[in-house]
């Protein structure tokens, strides 16, 4: 990143100092929920990890329109677009993999041959978590918040490649 590029951002508050160097994108993004009338801070006072809202008139966004917007190509980054759809439209923070499948069929695409094995890519990926407490509940990543920030920069997703696959365990069969 070139000078000309760099924004310094300073976040200061009660016990809390906040000094970095981003990119124009990433400042644009704080920006724009800076200056959102959308809620940002939760009734317990905590700031939200919420994905800023990146369309403009209704508050509403389908399964379809929130697909289209993020352009996913691949299952698993299908998976998790949904999973942030979720998480951004529907306030969930903790969901379960059988609330994903039916959004397939909403947003008029095609259910995953094998969901499960692309279920579990995007958690090798480390863009899903299961979650610690709730039993059978996930949760989307830090990771998968940035890669949906970035409308799946290639870098995060060269990263995610073939995670799925080769982790077979082996068995007197296949020996």
């Amino acid at each position: 990143m070139s000078n000309q590029n760099k924004i310094k951002i300073t976040i200061k508050g009660s016990g809390l100092s906040y000094e970095k160097e981003i990119d124009e994108n990433t400042a644009g993004q704080i920006m724009a929920l800076c200056l959102s009338p959308q809620e940002v801070v939760g009734a317990s006072g905590n700031i939200r990890s919420a994905l800023p809202m990146r369309h403009s008139g209704s508050q509403k966004e389908s399964a379809a329109e929130y697909l289209t917007r993020h352009a996913p190509k691949r299952m698993p980054d299908k998976i998790l677009t949904l999973a942030g759809f979720l998480k951004e439209s529907h306030n969930k923070d903790l969901f379960q993999p059988a609330e994903i499948k039916p959004l397939f069929r909403d947003a008029g695409e095609l259910m995953p041959a094998n969901f499960t094995r692309d279920f579990n890519w995007a958690v090798a990926s480390g863009w899903i978590a299961a979650d610690p407490v709730k039993k059978d509940s996930y949760y989307v990543t830090n990771t998968g918040l940035k890669v949906l920030r970035g409308d799946f920069p290639d870098d995060l997703v060269k990263k995610s490649k073939n995670k799925a696959g080769g982790r077979r365990k082996k068995t007197k069969a296949s020996e």
